[in-house]
């Protein structure tokens, strides 16, 4: 009887949703964003697939325990990567959106050549300090010895992920979305992917994913600098003298805070998992993320054209187009997500044994984790948006406490809990940072992020 109310209530819900949905579709600006994000999209969808793929070949060839080993290296190489950013990579989608639309290349031209000369000598220090660190990280902190070698090996990919980054960010500033979507979500899992087939056929050693990974940063990294020097320089020649390395560091470190506090906080729980638990929890732990992190595939192919946008119309004062763009992007995000939520819920099962039978314990932990997305994409862009108008103080706070209330639900679930933990603490940092930020947008500006198709 239970089961035919619950399926009832289903078929009515999906109802409301189907009438909500014909009637969005019929708005021009809501066909508007579906069309500026629908390559970005597709791409998105194209570098999951990769990382699924680069992510299978270890699984498969290397086992759970260096998967494991991989994640526990690349999220160290991330931490150390968004201290090299030092938020300039935020900060510069402002200043091209800004000086790109009024045709100021030579200001263009000064940020990016300015931008290098900060966070190259940067880069270069935290790959050298890692390096000559991975003892200690190895023996000390996560207290096992065989992870040295990975650490020293990823250290020689700082530079490249930090570049990486910041030409991903340049392209966005540019308005060249497909460009940023396939640098930021594509690139390096496919190049890696093809470096760690071909060299698996010539050796199985437990390095080689963590080689992979490095030389295809290292190639993006060049490439993409290639691509935006070329782009600039066919526009002028000559870098104005407007902006001081000094200010632009200290105008980029609130965002550098609260990004980092945003990515650091869902690495602590890997992190904390590799010091509490086994590298094998590790390795179905990233494969859980993974999985999740295409539920918000609609999230991020939206982020990757609002940031500029939500620039632009702030700076001209339009709050009413502002709140319009708004309204459109949540639109999008919820009715595009919704299906991939369901589809991953019901065959969650299946999705994890694709990586092999060890990884089938981390099914419940999947469900637990896909909460905490639902909150992450309910909320819509509000990172963005806060960044973006000028509040990157308000949401570095927000973030601040989101990460406080993370680290302590990680040292108190953890080491009882381990995996299902894990997942528990992630979900509440992704519902306290989002709910929050949401609420202050509404209640600062009157406009609201979220879509919700059955209600006001």
């Amino acid at each position: 009887m239970q089961v035919q109310v619950l399926f009832s209530r289903m078929k009515s819900l999906l109802k409301k949703s189907k009438a909500a949905f014909q009637k969005d579709i019929g708005d021009a600006g809501f066909r508007e964003v579906v069309k500026g994000s629908a390559g970005t999209f597709i791409i998105r969808i194209g570098g999951m697939i990769a990382g699924y793929a680069f992510i299978f070949l270890i699984s498969r060839f290397y086992g759970s325990e260096v998967l494991g080993a991989h994640t526990l290296s690349v999220t160290v190489l991330m931490m150390f990567t968004v201290a090299g950013r030092l938020g300039m990579d935020t900060a510069i989608v402002r200043h091209f959106a800004q000086d790109y639309q009024s045709g100021r290349w030579d200001r263009v031209l000064e940020v990016y050549l300015k931008t290098l000369q900060v966070i190259i000598p940067f880069g270069i220090l935290l790959s050298v300090i890692l390096f000559f660190s991975s003892g200690f990280l190895a023996n000390v902190i996560f207290k096992k010895p065989l992870l040295e070698p990975y650490f020293k090996v990823i250290s020689f990919a700082v530079l490249p992920m930090t570049l990486r980054f910041v030409n991903s960010e340049c392209y966005r500033g540019f308005r060249m979305n497909k460009e940023y979507a396939y640098s930021q979500n594509v690139g390096y899992f496919l190049y890696g992917s093809v470096i760690l087939g071909i060299g698996t056929i010539f050796t199985t050693h437990e390095w080689m994913p963590n080689i992979a990974f490095a030389l295809s940063l290292t190639f993006l990294a060049i490439s993409s600098s290639a691509m935006i020097f070329r782009k600039i320089k066919s526009n002028t020649q000559v870098a104005s003298d407007e902006y001081r390395k000094s200010e632009m560091v200290r105008s980029s470190l609130p965002m550098l805070l609260s990004s980092s506090l945003v990515l650091l906080s869902g690495w602590i729980n890997t992190i904390m998992l590799g010091i509490f638990s086994t590298e094998s929890d590790v390795g179905v732990f990233s494969v859980i993320l993974k999985i999740a992190t295409f539920s918000s595939l609609a999230l991020m192919s939206i982020n990757s054209i609002s940031a500029p946008r939500f620039a632009q119309l702030y700076a001209k004062n339009d709050m009413q187009g502002l709140a319009v763009y708004t309204s459109h992007t949540a639109k999008v995000i919820f009715f595009s997500s919704v299906p991939i939520f369901t589809g991953i819920i019901v065959f969650r099962e299946w999705l994890m044994g694709l990586f092999g039978p060890d990884f089938l314990i981390g099914t419940q932990a999947l469900v637990v984790t896909m909460i905490g997305q639902m909150f992450n994409v309910f909320a819509g862009s509000v990172g963005h948006f806060l960044n973006m108008t000028g509040k990157q103080h308000v949401f570095r706070n927000i973030v601040l406490i989101s990460a406080a209330i993370n680290i302590i639900a990680c040292f108190f679930l953890i080491p009882s809990m381990g995996l299902m933990g894990s997942a528990i603490a992630g979900m509440l940092f992704l519902a306290c940072w989002n709910l929050m930020s949401m609420i202050y947008i509404k209640r600062t500006y009157s406009i609201r992020t979220y879509y919700w198709p059955f209600g006001k």
